[in-house]
């Protein structure tokens, strides 16, 4: 990912909102007046804080430095960086499964009759995952939002939004310091992003986030399809057949009891 933080350069993405459409927006200014950032980061948080647990079912693909990942799986989140990954491949054979408390990280991967333990970090998850986000920007991904909690923080760039043409949707297009390009594109009806991506010169900084196959669930509209990208060509994927949001998650569910016989390899 190069010297620039992703995760920073995704919480800036909203910062110097320009829009120019002449919609109405949900809560926002009549027709005819654009609403300034202030509203549309306030829109955008409210949409991702709304989000205190998904559970998805389906299937995974990754490539990554490490090979290629491909599975059924079942993922489970809480607010705001609790995770657990099971991965199973044939006949529902187990291959791996990643859990984090936001803290720590366990992964067991029976293939290998090993259990990896470390701290949560980009470049532990990196390791399984393919790319380097930390436990918090996987959850916000996954639930069809950015790392926008500190936007009003960071460092304002210079941006432009225009009508999309497919009827509802706004094309967003930011440039920061470093010669980094950001672009956005979302609904202008509930401010569900369709898709997201980030460059800088020299190709040191890369990522492509996609957005597909929306469920419309009683608290909003939710991706089941999730594509991330990087500039080396490292993906993962998500296309989840089941999606549930706001249910009840228990803490034992991110705990793991290590198996017996397993070798145990410290990450850091």
């Amino acid at each position: 990912m190069g010297s620039v933080n992703v995760a920073v350069m995704l919480m800036a993405a909203a910062l110097a909102w320009m829009l120019a459409a002449c919609a109405t927006l949900p809560g926002g200014p009549t027709v005819g007046l654009a609403p300034g950032a202030p509203q549309v980061v306030e829109r955008l948080e409210t949409r991702r804080l709304a989000v205190r647990s998904f559970a998805m079912q389906g299937e995974i693909t990754g490539r990554g430095g490490q090979g290629e990942l491909a599975g059924e799986m079942r993922i489970l989140g809480r607010f705001p960086d609790r995770l657990r990954a099971e991965i199973a491949g044939p006949f529902d054979k187990p291959v791996l499964l990643m859990v984090s408390d936001g803290v720590r990280l366990t992964v067991l991967a029976y293939g290998e009759n090993k259990a990896y333990l470390g701290s949560a970090s980009r470049a532990n998850l990196a390791r399984f995952l393919g790319l380097a986000l930390n436990p918090a920007e996987v959850y916000t991904l996954l639930t069809g939002s950015l790392p926008v909690s500190r936007l009003d923080q960071g460092q304002a760039g210079q941006g432009q939004v225009t009508l999309s043409s497919q009827p509802g949707l706004a094309l967003l297009r930011l440039s920061h310091r470093a010669g980094v390009e950001e672009g956005l594109i979302f609904s202008l009806g509930d401010y569900a992003v369709q898709e997201a991506w980030l460059s800088q010169g020299g190709g040191g900084l890369g990522l492509t986030c996609r957005f597909n196959s929306f469920a419309s669930l009683p608290e909003g509209r939710f991706p089941r399809r999730v594509e991330l990208i990087d500039s080396e060509q490292r993906a993962l994927t998500i296309n989840a057949d089941k999606l549930t949001i706001n249910q009840a998650l228990d803490d034992k569910v991110f705990e793991v009891a290590l198996p017996p016989g397993l070798e145990v390899q410290n990450l850091d």
